[in-house]
C-alpha cells in the first residue's frame, strides 16, 4: 500500500466516531476499529476451518477470526469494516487476533 493510500485511509477511520486507531488497542479490553481487508485466508483450526481477515487502518493491522466460517458474503480484499471485540495477542510478535467479532461493512 502506497503512502498516499495509508495517509488516506488513517484519514477516512479517523473520520467515523467511537473507534480506536488499530495502533492503540489494548489487549483483552473491548475496541472497535475501523479499517481495510488487506488479505483473506482460510485458516484450519481444531479441525474446523477459520475465516482469517487480515485489517489494516494505516496505523497498524489486526486479524478477525470467524471460526467455521470459509467464506463471508460482502467479506472481501479492499473492502472497508468496523469490528468490535476483545483481541488476543496470537502468535509469533503478538499480533492482535480478534476472534468472531461482530463486524459491520462500510
Amino acid at each position: 500500500m502506497s503512502e498516499l493510500d495509508q495517509k488516506r485511509l488513517r484519514e477516512f477511520c479517523a473520520a467515523l466516531p467511537d473507534v480506536t486507531p488499530i495502533a492503540e488497542v489494548v489487549p483483552r479490553e473491548e475496541a472497535t476499529v475501523v479499517g481495510e481487508i488487506t488479505s483473506l485466508r482460510i485458516v484450519p483450526r481444531a479441525g474446523s476451518p477459520s475465516l482469517e481477515a487480515a485489517i489494516s487502518d494505516g496505523t497498524g493491522s489486526v486479524a478477525a477470526s470467524w471460526t467455521g466460517r470459509r467464506r463471508i458474503a460482502g467479506v472481501t480484499p479492499g473492502r472497508r469494516l468496523v469490528i468490535s471485540g476483545r483481541a488476543a495477542p496470537a502468535g509469533p510478535g503478538g499480533r492482535l487476533l480478534f476472534f468472531n467479532p461482530r463486524y459491520e461493512l462500510l
